[in-house]
């Protein structure tokens, strides 16, 4: 298999590559440790309405819902290099909630949500998981009423928490699924709707709540929470197959193969600097090492180039997402251990993504930042365990566990 991009999409992302470096350029005057993005707000918002002004947010939508049209190519090599570069531009609304939203909202609701999206206007985020529905969600027990029952015009009601959910204290609205079928005896998978909140509304507060990285995922509250009938996404009952579908789409992201190939890069231009005899294990181990890792991105990159190739001729992208997403997370964390393994004791020195570095920290102490850091994407949007089970059963037709 070519593990490069074809020669349109290599152009681009070599141009696209240096305009992000170019507005990343005074990041480190913006930093923000107690974000995900290591960066402020502010600076986020910049960068995302400039990335809207460029048509970078929505590359592979029909020129109809605001996008460019070019291929999934095109939008795997942009988060390749937002990643990179840690531009904050891998989580955007687009992004989080574009595919639901562009599949299966009315038209008020592209109307409504698209443009801002695209134009880079708003931040969004998603509230799926719940304390006691984390990697099983059909376990969720967020509820959203109406009286009366039947009537499709009548304003909703929502009660219940969302937790871990990325960049809520910074979001305009959450994209949440909940519970409509009061039924305890209905399926869970047939009794759940999606909703867009705004989260300025009245009844739903966020609490910050600090990671071993220091940055904060937030905890979102619902009591009582009245939206009108037009906040429903898609189909009554039809939340679960719809939040189901957003995952896959997120799980096929090339921004988790960017972040693995620069590390790479990074850890490869040091021992070249400073020479074998400088690391902290033997030069036999180390050469070793660095082999494994190149190996490993390799193989992260040719999964990640055959989701996007499945996506490309339309056909299910299921496994493919799921053996993708699997081998690069955990790649980013064998990636972390051997950085900080050939660094030795300086290598356990960590910094935040931007802002001041100590002067004694090898490699901006990015290896000791991921070593705890490269634990979140292995749990999120569908943890490796699972993912495992979607290969065992749909990959190898094995019976389920």
């Amino acid at each position: 298999m070519d593990l490069r991009f074809p020669d349109d999409v290599e152009a681009f992302r070599t141009e696209i590559r240096t305009q992000i470096a170019d507005l990343m350029a005074d990041a480190d005057a913006h930093a923000d440790p107690a974000d995900l993005t290591g960066l402020a707000e502010d600076f986020e918002r910049r960068l995302l309405r400039t990335a809207g002004d460029r048509g970078w947010l929505a590359l592979h939508w029909p020129t109809e819902a605001g996008g460019t049209g070019r291929s999934l190519a095109h939008r795997a090599a942009f988060g390749r290099e937002a990643a990179a570069l840690d531009a904050p531009l891998v989580d955007t609304a687009v992004t989080l909630a574009g595919a639901p939203i562009l599949r299966y909202g009315s038209p008020d609701q592209h109307a409504a949500l698209l443009g801002p999206m695209v134009r880079g206007e708003v931040v969004g985020a998603i509230g799926y998981t719940e304390a006691q529905a984390g990697s099983d969600l059909s376990a969720i027990a967020t509820t959203a009423t109406r009286t009366p029952v039947d009537d499709p015009d009548a304003p909703w009601t929502i009660d219940g928490e969302k937790v871990l959910v990325t960049g809520a204290h910074k979001a305009d609205w959450i994209l949440i699924v909940a519970r409509t079928d009061p039924d305890p005896a209905a399926a869970p998978r047939k009794a759940m709707s999606m909703f867009v909140v705004p989260l300025a509304t009245p009844g739903v507060t966020v609490t910050r709540v600090r990671t071993a990285n220091d940055w904060t995922l937030g905890t979102v509250h619902f009591e009582g929470v009245e939206v009108p009938a037009d906040a429903l996404l898609g189909e009554v009952g039809r939340g679960f197959a719809q939040m189901a579908a957003a995952l896959a789409d997120e799980r096929s992201g090339f921004f988790w193969v960017g972040w693995a190939e620069q590390r790479l890069a990074d850890l490869v231009d040091h021992v070249m600097a400073v020479g074998t005899d400088a690391l902290a294990l033997p030069a036999a181990v180390a050469r070793d090492r660095l082999a494994r890792c190149v190996t490993d991105v390799a193989l992260a990159r040719a999964l990640a180039l055959r989701v996007v190739d499945a996506q490309a001729r339309g056909g299910d992208a299921t496994v493919a997402a799921s053996l993708s997403k699997v081998f690069v997370t955990e790649t980013l964390q064998r990636l972390a251990a051997t950085g900080v393994a050939l660094l030795g004791p300086a290598g356990l020195l960590t910094a935040p993504l931007f802002g001041p570095v100590p002067a004694d920290a090898p490699l901006r102490g990015r290896f000791a930042y991921d070593t705890v850091e490269r634990l979140h994407p292995t749990l999120s949007v569908g943890a490796n365990e699972i993912q495992r089970d979607t290969i065992a059963t749909r990959g190898l037709g094995l019976p389920p566990g």
